[in-house]
């Protein structure tokens, strides 16, 4: 039999700019598409809810681009409690029983939340806005 082996070399691997460029979509289910669990049949009503809802918090957070990893989970947090909350309000009005230290728990995090989410959001418009009033400014005076 003949030996096929070759000896490893430094210029045995391609340089870094021959290699192909990494897969846009070789990425976690989380980063691919922010508002799908793994491991959930996302095609479920409740699934169909949390992603509706991730969405419209996203957007009265700034928009998805706009978001950090932390604030994505965030809006994660504040969709799932929204689900818990609408699922006991759900109960209740069945008519069966309720914990209510749970409700109460569960609405002042969700305020907490999205407090804090809006008033990121309202802090990056005016940080915008003083940037394009500036620059407004600075050709106002140039002419």
């Amino acid at each position: 039999m003949h030996d096929i082996r070759t000896e490893f070399s430094s210029t045995s691997q391609p340089a870094p700019h021959k290699r192909a460029p990494g897969s846009v979509t070789n990425r976690s289910v989380i980063s691919n598409r922010p508002w799908c669990l793994p491991g959930v049949d996302n095609r479920l009503p409740q699934a169909r809810r949390f992603r509706d809802l991730c969405k419209q918090f996203a957007e009265e957070a700034g928009g998805i681009d706009h978001l950090s990893e932390a604030e994505k989970a965030q809006v994660r947090q504040a969709a799932m409690l929204t689900l818990r909350a609408e699922a006991l309000q759900t109960s209740q009005v069945l008519g069966e029983l309720v914990d209510g230290d749970e409700a109460i728990r569960l609405s002042s995090e969700i305020r907490r939340l999205l407090d804090n989410m809006t008033s990121k959001a309202s802090a990056r418009k005016v940080e915008a806005g003083s940037t394009s009033d500036l620059r407004n400014y600075i050709q106002a005076v140039a002419r």
